[in-house]
């Protein structure tokens, strides 16, 4: 028997201030020194200090944002499988999120003068492929179809249990256990590329695993349910350690610096994201009709959001200031403004509005 499942507001809004923070990070990308492929020229030397503060700004979403994104969309696929069946659920998949990844593909990265051909070209030479931001649409249909045979091979749809919320020794535990995965991960993404097989990052996946694996049991136990101020206390201490030891490691100039982001990267997911639920569902578990148009608009301004950051960063070159964060705030808010006004016509077009 199908189980219904409670569409928590604060979840919808979780998603599309998650969809402004991506913006804003590419933004951030676009004004910074990081090279994105149509950054902004460099500043003058006494301002590139600024772009630290724009690395910071990135660092702190990075540790949480698309771990965060896993959790929620992990959160609704038991209840989707449950409901369509393997094969519908499949397809849906394929067609839903797959659709997105080839825009991305012919349309959206030759906009922003990513070579279709010389992107292909380059899978067939080093496994390497990149799919824009749709990176992550790519890996929730593996994500998707892996749980899905899973759970048809060992028949385990299982009816939601009412559990208690993990202690929180069990939860610091499995951050800790994260740590040799994320290297192992961290190597191979070294090995094999960025975008290796389209998964960009390596070195982050076992964040966005276990997090896709958490979102699952979250909905099985009712994790959520049971939430409290406590769950976010840790988790924010968790967050706030993770970001201490990687400042005391570069203050050091201790070896592992540089790949310290991956060392802390269970604590960070996990903990800002038990913070960030609290926070929305005690204060954000409500809805109007802006909430709703966002929420409903989201998935298309994440996919269509380099449209936006492309033609708002061209446009204003030739008036750039000397002030990266000035730069920032200048790009990064018609940016968001141009993506959601996109993805309103786009969710509103045929066929497009099937799968947006």
């Amino acid at each position: 028997m199908n189980q219904k499942i409670n569409r928590y507001d604060y979840l919808d809004n979780i998603k599309w201030i998650l969809t402004i923070i991506v913006i804003l990070h590419h933004a951030a990308g676009v004004a910074g020194g990081k090279p994105v492929g149509y950054n902004l020229p460099s500043v003058e030397p006494s301002m590139v200090y600024q772009y630290d503060l724009l690395l910071l700004f990135q660092g702190i979403n990075q540790s949480y944002f698309m771990s965060l994104f896993f959790f929620i969309s992990a959160y609704f696929v038991t209840s989707s499988l449950e409901r369509k069946g393997q094969r519908l659920f499949i397809n849906d998949k394929f067609i839903r999120l797959g659709i997105p990844v080839l825009i991305s593909l012919v349309v959206i990265n030759p906009f922003i003068d990513n070579g279709f051909i010389s992107n292909f070209a380059d899978f067939f030479k080093t496994g390497n492929i990149d799919l824009g931001v749709t990176w992550f649409c790519w890996t929730l249909i593996v994500f998707s179809i892996v749980y899905s045979i899973v759970v048809n091979n060992k028949a385990m749809v299982e009816k939601r249990i009412d559990s208690s919320f993990p202690a929180v020794w069990i939860i610091i535990v499995f951050a800790f256990i994260l740590i040799p995965l994320n290297y192992i991960f961290l190597y191979l993404q070294n090995v094999g590329g960025y975008n290796l097989m389209g998964f960009r990052s390596l070195g982050n996946f076992p964040a966005y695993i276990a997090m896709f694996y958490l979102g699952i049991q979250a909905y099985k136990y009712q994790w959520l349910d049971k939430l409290t101020v406590k769950h976010a206390s840790v988790g924010i201490c968790m967050w706030l350690f993770a970001l201490i030891t990687v400042f005391y490691l570069h203050a050091i100039n201790s070896e592992y610096a540089s790949s310290s982001y991956v060392l802390i990267r269970g604590f960070t997911a996990i903990g800002m994201s038990m913070f960030v639920l609290y926070v929305f569902k005690t204060f954000f578990n409500n809805n109007n009709y802006w909430t709703k148009r966002l929420s409903r608009t989201a998935f298309a301004a994440y996919v269509f959001q380099y449209i936006a950051l492309y033609s708002v960063a061209k446009i204003y070159q030739p008036l750039m200031t000397q002030t990266p964060l000035i730069n920032f705030v200048v790009v990064g808010i018609p940016s968001v403004i141009i993506a959601f006004a996109l993805s309103g016509v786009i969710c509103k077009t045929p066929k497009l509005k099937e799968i947006f």
